[in-house]
C-alpha cells in the first residue's frame, strides 16, 4: 500500500488529533499536557501533507485576525477568572480562533491549515452545540440511555460471566467489588461522543477543502472510524474495569487518559491498512 495516500494520512491525522484531545481533556496539564502539544504538533504536520486546492475559499482579512485573537484572549481569561480547567468548548474555541489568525497569514500553505481549522473547530462546535449543550440545557438525558444501552450493558453482560462482582447504581454509574470497591462514572468521553465529533468535523472539513476527493471514498473510512471508535471505547470501559477490578484503582488511573486512543489506533490502522491495500 502507498502511505502517502491522502486517506491513511488523513487517518493518521485523526488518531493524532484525537490522542491530541484525549491527553489534554483528560490527562490534564502535567505530563499529559506536554504528550498532547506533541500529538498536536504530529497531526499539524501530517495534515499539511495532505494535498488541497492550493486555494483558499475563506477570505483573510483583519477582522478575522482582531475576531481570532479575541475568541483566544476572552477563553483564556474566562476560565483564569473562573478557575476552571480547559475543556471541550476551549479546545475548539482556542483552535478556531488560532485558525483565524493563521488563515491571514501570508504563506499559503499556513493559510491553507488556517482554512481547514476554521472549517474543522466550527463544524466540531456546532455539533457540540447541537447534539449535546442544548439538548442538556433543555434536560435532556437521552446520552445517559445511549451510554447505557450501548457502553454499560454491553460491558456488563462480557464482565459479569466472567466472574467481576458489578453493581449498577444508575444509567451512568456502577461498581466493581474487585481488590478493593471502585465507583465507576462513564461520560461522554466514555461513550466515544467526542471521538465521533472530531471525525465527522475532520472529515467533513477535507471534504470542503479538498472538493476533488472522493465523496463515496471518505463516507466509507468515516463509517470505519466511527465504528472503531465505538468499539474502542467499549473495550477501554472493559478494560479499565478489569484493571481496577484485579490491580486496584490507582493502577486503573494510569490506563484512564491513554487507553481510549490506543485501542482506537490499534483497531483503525490494520483496518484502514487493508482497506486501502
Amino acid at each position: 500500500m502507498d502511505f502517502k495516500k491522502p486517506e491513511f494520512i488523513l487517518v493518521l491525522f485523526i488518531i493524532f488529533i484525537i490522542a491530541s484531545y484525549v491527553e489534554l481533556t483528560f490527562g490534564g496539564f502535567g505530563g499529559s499536557g506536554y504528550l498532547a502539544l506533541i500529538f498536536f504538533i504530529i497531526s499539524i504536520f501530517l495534515l499539511s501533507k495532505l494535498k488541497g486546492t492550493g486555494q483558499t475559499r475563506l477570505k483573510a482579512s483583519k477582522k478575522l485576525i482582531l475576531l481570532g485573537s479575541a475568541i483566544i484572549i476572552v477563553d483564556i481569561l474566562y476560565n483564569l477568572k473562573t478557575g476552571s480547567d480547559i475543556e471541550t468548548l476551549d479546545t475548539m474555541l482556542l483552535f478556531l480562533g488560532i485558525s483565524m489568525i493563521s488563515l491571514s497569514m501570508k504563506s499559503k500553505g499556513v493559510s491553507s491549515l488556517g482554512e481547514f481549522g476554521v472549517y474543522f473547530s466550527s463544524i466540531a462546535l456546532a455539533l457540540f452545540l447541537l447534539l449535546y449543550a442544548i439538548p442538556s440545557r433543555l434536560g435532556s438525558n437521552i446520552y445517559d440511555y445511549y451510554g447505557y444501552y450501548a457502553v454499560t450493558t454491553p460491558a456488563f453482560l462480557i464482565l459479569q460471566p466472567l466472574g467481576l462482582s458489578l453493581h449498577l447504581d444508575t444509567l451512568t454509574t456502577f461498581h466493581a467489588y474487585g481488590i478493593e470497591d471502585i465507583y465507576y462514572k462513564i461520560d461522554l468521553g466514555c461513550f466515544g461522543f467526542y471521538s465521533m465529533i472530531l471525525i465527522v468535523s475532520t472529515v467533513i472539513a477535507y471534504r470542503i477543502t479538498s472538493p476533488g476527493r472522493n465523496s463515496h471514498s471518505l463516507a466509507k473510512i468515516t463509517v470505519i472510524l466511527v465504528l472503531a471508535s465505538y468499539f474502542a471505547n467499549l473495550l477501554r470501559v472493559m478494560g479499565l474495569v478489569f484493571i481496577g477490578y484485579y490491580y486496584g484503582l490507582e493502577t486503573m488511573q494510569i490506563f484512564h487518559t491513554f487507553l481510549g486512543w490506543v485501542l482506537f489506533a490499534a483497531i483503525v490502522l490494520p483496518i484502514t491498512y487493508v482497506y486501502l491495500k
